[in-house]
């Protein structure tokens, strides 16, 4: 199928401060694009070049193969010519419009009739359960009941492409979890096209057929969730999803000796770089009470000490010392306390290597 969304090249500076640098992606029609990455990494300035608020320095924007923007050939198309949504982290509702006249205005500016923008404003409050509150203002309104105001004026107007900025960021943790599920519910239903910008990874993972984690201006890995999470392509990829122990390694006969001197008694194929750096996701590093076993099934095992140990209430985070310079973080299933002797039991096929 081919790219419904498409940017080649993107590139935009700020007072010769270059914030966006050669940004390609394709996004089919259907699914959502989620780009993800630490605050002042470049996602907002490339959602706002897809609204049409920016125009792009370099490059090319396609939608439905129809340039949007390319400064080579002097094409802009403006933002109410593109028939895009965007919800945004503030919700920006008109305060002095009930909650009807609020989805209602996209229609009204786009000249649909009343029997028609009635029913549609209905339809669209029905889907993000707001049908009660026709008349209400946005003052009478709790915060994720404002949003699901922002998401129906978003739907009403059945966009070509749903834009949302950090649409969950101001609402607490319970609420975000389950709006979090109605968006990706909304989205696939209506068959929307989105892109969904974020510093949460589970927003992130939960919604995106495609994350596009962003570094200082470029998309450091573009991948599905599933991939950016299990085989990160970078040591900034390896660092900021998830939480994981990556060491500098060199190959050696008995493993891998890591830049503190430690051997990791991994057994490894040709095909492992000479050096580089090996990433080990915490979950994968299972602690236990007391020294290894023999019989170790296959696993990786390493004699430690607890020195630090956090309850988080369905396990316990460890951090274990192997030696003065080197130290493990895993789970344990029950409270250890610090100074206590432990083993790490790892899975080997759960070694993940960085060549850079």
């Amino acid at each position: 199928m081919a790219a419904f969304l498409s940017s080649e090249g993107l590139q935009k500076s700020f007072d010769g401060t270059r914030v966006l640098d050669d940004v390609h992606f394709n996004l089919k029609r259907g699914e959502c694009l989620v780009l993800l990455g630490p605050s002042g990494c470049g996602k907002s300035t490339l959602l706002n070049i897809l609204s049409g608020m920016l125009q792009t320095d370099a490059g090319c924007l396609r939608c439905d193969r129809v340039v949007l923007d390319e400064p080579a050939t002097q094409t802009h198309v403006g933002m109410r010519s593109r028939n895009f949504s965007m919800v945004f982290q503030d919700f920006s509702l008109w305060p002095h419009m009930t909650v009807a006249e609020n989805v209602a205005f996209g229609l009204r500016v786009k000249g649909i009739g009343r029997s028609e923008r009635e029913s549609r404003v209905k339809q669209a409050l029905d889907q993000v359960q707001m049908s009660t509150f026709f008349e209400r203002k946005p003052a009478q309104l709790s915060g994720g009941q404002q949003q699901r105001v922002a998401i129906a004026r978003a739907l009403v107007v059945k966009p070509r492409l749903i834009l949302l900025d950090e649409p969950l960021s101001a609402l607490d943790a319970r609420l975000r979890e389950d709006l979090k599920l109605e968006i990706a519910g909304l989205l696939k239903e209506n068959d929307l096209t989105a892109v969904y910008v974020t510093h949460d990874q589970a927003e992130a993972f939960s919604l995106g057929d495609q994350v596009a984690l962003m570094n200082q201006g470029r998309i450091e890995q573009l991948d599905r969730p599933e991939v950016v999470y299990a085989r990160p392509a970078t040591r900034f990829a390896a660092s900021f999803i998830g939480s994981s122990n990556i060491f500098a390694y060199e190959r050696s006969n008995d493993g891998l000796r890591l830049e503190s001197g430690f051997s990791l008694p991994a057994k490894i194929d040709m095909d492992t770089p000479e050096r580089g750096h090996v990433c080990i996701r915490r979950e994968a590093v299972q602690i236990f009470p007391g020294k290894t076993a023999c019989g170790n099934n296959g696993h990786i095992s390493i004699n430690a000490s607890c020195i630090k140990e956090s309850f988080l209430g369905d396990r316990v985070e460890i951090h274990a010392e192997v030696d003065a310079t080197t130290v493990f973080r895993g789970y344990s299933e029950i409270r250890l306390k610090p100074g206590e002797p432990v083993y790490l039991r790892i899975d080997p096929h759960a070694l993940h290597f960085l060549e850079h």
